[in-house]
């Protein structure tokens, strides 16, 4: 039978390229995303092809009541939940003085509380099951290091990692939780935050990585498959981190 998996954020993206390679592998899919309608149709098309059942449902993950709707949608109409990818997030880059509390509560709220109540709910369902479940969760090196002109990003994704700690010590022996690092890859939104598409500015970016190059988003959705396999069933609270050495930890 196969399993269903939920990823947030997963119209675009690291979301819409875990979407696709779980598609490949058979899982019946549950795509959640906030705004763009568009992207959303695209994915979902693009999905299909690869698997017969594919859920697109517009969602905010720091709402008690969307995240609620979400997952009793995906249980009722393809009977369980067996993997969450914590995938949403949000950027809105300022230096510490210009940062709003606008700005500090719209990032932290989907980015850390956008997690938590997704793990909440998907872990309700979950412990009910006999095979138990899979919590994934998307953070980010800089939440370990920290950056400049990304406090309210970098704190966030600093509150993801402990939080899979506490879920993996909470959630055991039944679900399984862990977290992935991303370092810098190829999709729209590097590009646009950091003009990869300028030779030079990649160039420096890619010196910085001892693999001498920036990831694929494919590669991070292998990651995915990784911790979802049974190669990676005694893997547990754990960070793994994909950035080719840029960071080590």
């Amino acid at each position: 039978m196969a399993r269903t998996a939920i990823i947030t954020g997963g119209i675009k993206g690291l979301g819409k390229a875990i979407a696709l390679h779980m598609a490949r592998e058979g899982y019946h899919l549950v795509l959640s995303y906030h705004s763009d309608d568009v992207a959303a149709q695209e994915t979902y098309q693009e999905c299909h092809v690869l698997t017969p059942q594919v859920l697109v449902i517009r969602s905010n993950v720091a709402n008690t009541h969307d995240v609620e709707n979400l997952f009793h949608v995906a249980n009722n109409q393809l009977g369980s939940i067996d993997v969450l990818i914590n995938n949403a997030g949000l950027n809105i880059d300022k230096p510490v003085l210009e940062l709003s509390e606008e700005d500090w509560d719209r990032v932290v709220d989907t980015n850390m509380k956008g997690t938590f109540l997704c793990s909440q709910c998907a872990a309700r369902y979950m412990l009910q099951q006999e095979a138990g479940g899979y919590i994934i969760n998307l953070g980010a090196t800089t939440g370990i290091t920290g950056r400049k002109n990304g406090l309210n990003y970098c704190a966030s994704k600093a509150g993801i990692l402990t939080m899979t700690k506490c879920l993996a010590l909470e959630l055991a022996p039944k679900i399984h939780v862990n977290c992935i690092l991303p370092g810098f890859i190829q999709t729209q939104e590097v590009e646009e935050r950091y003009g990869t598409s300028d030779p030079q500015r990649l160039k420096k970016i890619t010196q910085s990585i001892p693999l001498n190059r920036i990831g694929q988003p494919e590669e991070i959705a292998q990651a995915v498959d990784f911790l979802l396999s049974p190669g990676a069933d005694f893997i547990h609270g754990q960070k793994l981190i994909v950035d080719g050495g840029g960071f080590m930890y």
